[in-house]
C-alpha cells in the first residue's frame, strides 16, 4: 500500500500528518476555554478583543470561519468544532466586519468598523 502525505502522487492514499492533529484532551480543554467566549460576547468587536487577548484571531480560510493562533496565523479549529453555527453567530452579533485577503475565500474579521483618513 502506498501511503501519501502530497496531493501531488496521484493512485497513493492520503495521511494526514499526525502533529498537526488535536487530540481529544487539548480538543476538550479549547472547547471548555472558548465556547463561554463566544457564547457571552455581546458583539464582534467584543469577541474578537477577547481572543486577540488569549492569543486567537477570528479569520476565514478557505470560506469558513475559524480561530487561527495569533503569532503565526495558524488555523487551530473551525467554530463548527466548537459548535457554533456562522448563520447562528450572525444572528446574534450581526454582519462581521471582514477585510478580504488572498483568492480563495480567506479574510479577517476586524473588532471596528475603519473610517476613512482624514475624517
Amino acid at each position: 500500500m502506498n501511503i501519501r502525505t502530497e496531493t501531488e502522487q496521484p493512485g497513493a492514499i492520503s495521511a494526514r500528518k499526525l502533529s498537526t492533529e488535536i487530540d481529544c484532551e487539548t480538543a476538550a480543554l479549547l472547547r471548555a476555554a472558548i465556547r463561554p467566549i463566544f457564547s457571552g460576547a455581546a458583539s464582534w468587536g467584543n469577541l474578537t478583543d477577547i481572543l486577540k487577548d488569549k492569543g486567537y484571531h477570528l479569520a476565514f480560510r478557505q470560506g469558513r470561519l475559524c480561530i487561527t493562533d495569533r503569532m503565526t496565523g495558524d488555523r487551530v479549529c473551525g467554530i463548527r468544532f466548537l459548535g457554533f453555527e456562522f448563520k447562528d453567530l450572525v444572528n446574534r452579533l450581526g454582519r462581521p466586519i471582514v477585510v478580504p485577503r488572498g483568492s480563495e475565500a480567506d479574510g479577517d474579521l476586524l473588532s471596528v468598523r475603519p473610517t476613512a483618513a482624514g475624517h
